[in-house]
């Protein structure tokens, strides 16, 4: 087992048990409970619906604050108990400590917010005889912990507020600013994912589902995939260089 496997799996055992999933996985899985409660195949907006629900509740804060909690407590957590200079003394590089980390906020973040993708495509389904929502948003679900997880490891090693911080990023950035400009929209982590879900929902619907939330987010997976390993190889370069810079104790 490499080093950056036994990291992470011991990672995600810390920041991922059975309690906080069922915690985390109840707000990730609200938007389905509330999809299978209001939509109806009678209702002649059920889609517009649906879309509010999934960008809003969904993408918009079940996936933001799911991936901050478990991403900040990565590194967060070992600082706070003063655990991470144990690993830090044993020979293995920095680059393979913080890729372990985010790699295990991310596994960690994916496992929670799978399970809401997939039930939210389900209720749908239920409800309406559609079940062609659940590839889209299982797939949207794993490029949006790959985007947060990624942001939000960091930052929980650098400032012991970083709860507060992350929030400011998900409520004002992405909710207030890129809200009214919507040129800023590729700065937001959870358009990126949503145009994952954009691009691979039927034709006939990707053009509401794009002018609903995306702003100047263009729908395509590919692009959105890669956009998240940029994120996931950035983030890894700067936990490198701030485990490498600041004292770990």
């Amino acid at each position: 087992m490499t080093p950056v496997i036994a990291i992470g799996k011991a990672t995600v055992g810390q920041i991922l048990p059975w309690r906080r999933f069922l915690g985390l996985g109840a707000l990730a899985n609200a938007p389905a409970l509330l999809v299978f409660l209001v939509t109806s195949a009678d209702q002649a907006d059920e889609f517009e619906t649906f879309v509010g629900i999934t960008a809003g509740l969904f993408f918009g804060v079940a996936m933001p604050i799911v991936s901050l909690v478990l991403a900040t407590a990565s590194l967060g957590d070992e600082r706070r108990d003063e655990t991470l200079s144990f690993i830090a003394l044993k020979p293995i590089p920095r680059a393979m400590i913080a890729l372990a980390k985010i790699l295990a906020s991310v596994a960690a973040a994916t496992a929670v917010l799978a399970t809401g993708a997939v039930t939210l495509g389900v209720a749908r389904g239920i409800r309406t005889g559609e079940w062609e929502y659940v590839l889209p948003l299982l797939v949207a679900a794993i490029v949006g912990a790959l985007v947060y997880a990624s942001l939000f490891t960091p930052l929980g090693y650098l400032t012991q507020r970083a709860t507060l911080s992350g929030l400011a990023y998900v409520f004002i950035w992405e909710g207030a600013v890129v809200g009214a400009l919507p040129a800023l929209a590729s700065t937001s982590a959870w358009r990126v994912a949503f145009s994952a879900f954009a691009a691979l929902v039927p034709e006939e619907v990707a053009s509401l589902v794009g002018d609903f939330a995306l702003g100047s987010v263009v729908p395509g997976a590919g692009g959105a995939v890669v956009k998240a390993l940029v994120v996931v190889a950035v983030a890894t370069l700067l936990t490198t260089w701030i485990l490498r810079r600041r004292d770990l104790a």
